[in-house]
């Protein structure tokens, strides 16, 4: 089964689920508080907090099958199998307690080896360093169409995994050295793993997008908290409330020491989620499936394992105050998105800006074009392109496509390009006219010009504005032109005009 087929599946799921959630909080008041119990897992209740599973209760671990394995540099491509019933499964593999141990923990509708992130993230981590990489496969407790099922089996595949991370600290692990990454359900049951070894005792928990149903609104207990290990980074990609036109399977509650926000955490540009992405992602992979967003953050952790580029998250109080450019300093600390946010000690609420394809890292710089009283009525495209003292950039979209422009047309975004420019000393604009129907064949309704009043851009590497000075600026049809810039922003003094 292929990524874009689990997870439209899983979406289908949570269609159906968007109708009968009135009668499940129903069923969730009515049901019968039991327990059941498994030998040396010991017993688990669905009582509260535990009642976010409408009633379901772990399945025995003959029927999840869970498999833990171990891969190091020395097997990269075979696997040691480990028990958490016998102890010498452990001390006879390739296991070093000497050395960091990262687990990777899959989600829902998810399986090792079937699903690419997880694969790659192994060979990944193999390459950077000397790791114990342990992968966890609970495939079979995490199975389409029984979400609420997986939620209660969680919390069992967490006990193994608990067991096997007893057996690791009597063999002389430092447990300061486990790093549990784990995406949607697999995020909250790294944060279970973690409250069973007790607040604070893990080193690390990485919560990629962790899952929303059967979670939000409930207790931290029973979900991804920063108590569950000394350090816990949250990626959130996909946090918009779920509904049948955006997907929104992710949390957006804080959760963790670092929660960065990519793209502001709702939604992730280049995603089609949801109904739109299910019938109009034209059979497309992964890149257009219904979890798109969901899945964006397994990917930017992915990619930032082995980056050269500096993925810098920057504080702020809201997306919308990044978004308008008030954010870009470090002065109370930035962190880095993904596998190295741990070598920075800011803690908070982080954002950034990314592409909307691999590689997703870059430089966000702040672009404000202002309106001109003399332009005309039309729509179109808005790309520039900076000129600095080290680079200059390719050309970039800095509004919605075919967006309607006229003389109130006030631009101002974030423009994520791939490289840093140094001092900014120009920047080339360039109109695209809507061409309307069959590519304009018949004709546009769109201008042949547009002019604006003024470009502003804030870099976030130098934290200077460069600016153009105020005035009427003629955009023709598909025709660059260079605006030279100065230091400090349009209402400042300015000399130079090109």
């Amino acid at each position: 089964m292929t990524d874009a087929v689990r997870d439209s599946k899983m979406f289908l799921f949570l269609f159906l689920s968007a109708f009968i959630v009135p009668n499940s909080v129903v069923a969730q008041e009515a049901y019968n508080e039991t327990q059941v119990c498994y030998g040396v897992l010991g017993c688990f209740n669905n009582s509260a907090p535990y009642n976010n599973s409408f009633g379901d209760l772990p399945k025995s671990p003959e029927e999840l099958g869970v498999r833990i394995w171990l891969f190091t540099r020395d097997n990269r491509s075979s696997h040691d199998v480990l028990n958490y019933t016998d102890a010498s499964s452990l001390s006879d593999s390739r296991f070093d307690p000497t050395k960091m141990t990262k687990f990777i923990i899959h989600g829902f509708s998810s399986s090792f080896e079937k699903t690419h992130w997880i694969l790659e993230m192994k060979d990944k981590l193999l390459n950077i360093g000397d790791f114990n990489v342990v992968a966890v496969d609970w495939s079979k407790g995490a199975t389409f169409p029984d979400f609420p099922q997986a939620t209660a089996n969680l919390r069992l595949v967490a006990t193994e995994v608990k067991r096997i991370l007893d057996m690791m600290r009597n063999m002389g692990l430092d447990m300061s050295k486990v790093h549990l990454i784990g995406h949607s359900l697999g995020a909250h049951l790294s944060g279970y793993v973690g409250q069973l070894m007790g607040p604070n005792v893990i080193g690390r928990i990485s919560g990629l997008d962790p899952a929303e149903p059967s979670f939000k609104g409930f207790t931290y207990v029973v979900k991804l908290d920063k108590e569950d290990a000394q350090f816990v980074d949250v990626i959130h990609t996909d946090g918009s409330d779920f509904d049948l036109l955006s997907g929104g399977f992710g949390l957006m509650d804080e959760s963790g020491d670092v929660d960065i926000y990519v793209n502001g955490g709702q939604k992730q540009p280049g995603c089609k989620d949801g109904v739109d992405g299910l019938f109009g992602g034209g059979g497309s992979s992964l890149e257009n499936s219904v979890a798109c967003s969901h899945g964006r953050a397994h990917d930017i952790f992915l990619e930032s394992i082995d980056t050269t580029c500096n993925f810098t998250a920057y504080p702020c109080s809201s997306f919308e105050k990044f978004e308008n450019g008030e954010c870009f300093n470090c002065d109370s600390g930035c962190t880095s998105v993904g596998f190295n946010s741990d070598q920075y000690s800011a803690r908070g609420k982080f954002f950034v800006d990314t592409h909307h394809k691999p590689p997703f890292c870059g430089i966000p710089y702040h672009i404000k074009v202002y309106p001109d009283t003399a332009a005309v009525n039309t729509s179109g495209l808005i790309y520039v392109t900076l000129i600095g003292d080290i680079n200059s950039t390719d050309y970039i979209p800095i509004n919605s496509k075919n967006q309607h422009l006229n003389h109130l047309t006030e631009i101002s975004s974030n423009v994520v390009f791939t490289i840093d420019v140094g001092t900014i000393s120009s920047v080339q604009i360039k109109y695209e006219r809507e061409l309307g129907f069959l590519g304009g064949l018949f004709g546009s309704s769109s201008a042949p010009t547009f002019s604006i009043g003024g470009i502003e851009v804030l870099s976030p590497t130098t934290g200077q504005w460069s600016s153009s000075c105020r005035g009427t600026y003629q955009l023709r049809d598909r025709t660059p032109l260079t605006v030279i810039t100065n230091s400090g922003r349009s209402a400042d003094a300015c000399t130079v005009v090109g």
